[in-house]
């Protein structure tokens, strides 16, 4: 299932993050470097969305969201391997987000495979918020 291109989805209980411009990286598992599925290029300007109901890819039903609409930038994009992460890759990350271990137990809750299902690659997305 394709999602528009120009959006970026934030699950609720990161809401309150991306509205104080606070969630500045982000993680998703794979090669999300466009053209790549679901990637992003490096300068682009996406909408941060928030999802008030989940979705399902393999069902093909699409994420339901809020009304929320916030203006980022992709300042960096880069795909590493997730042994090359070192505490610095964390910055700016959520809290429940802050090393090797919780990003793979995030990776996996969220998109329902572990990261070796993606080649042990994630991507690593910097955003930056326009006023």
């Amino acid at each position: 299932m394709e999602l528009p291109r120009n959006e970026i989805a934030f699950r609720k209980e990161y809401e309150d993050q991306v509205l104080l411009n606070q969630l500045t990286t982000v993680f998703r598992p794979g090669n999300r470097i466009f053209p790549n599925w679901r990637g992003y290029k490096p300068g682009e300007v996406v909408t941060a969305r928030i999802i008030e109901k989940c979705g399902c890819d393999e069902r093909e039903i699409p994420p339901q969201f809020n009304d929320h609409k916030v203006k980022v930038q992709i300042a960096s994009i880069v795909t590493l391997f997730v042994d090359e992460l070192t505490n610095e890759h964390f910055s700016g990350s959520s809290s429940d987000v802050h090393n090797v271990e919780s990003l793979k137990e995030h990776l996996a809750q969220i998109y329902g495979n572990p990261v070796e299902h993606y080649g042990n690659q994630i991507t690593r997305i910097e955003l930056a918020y326009i006023s």
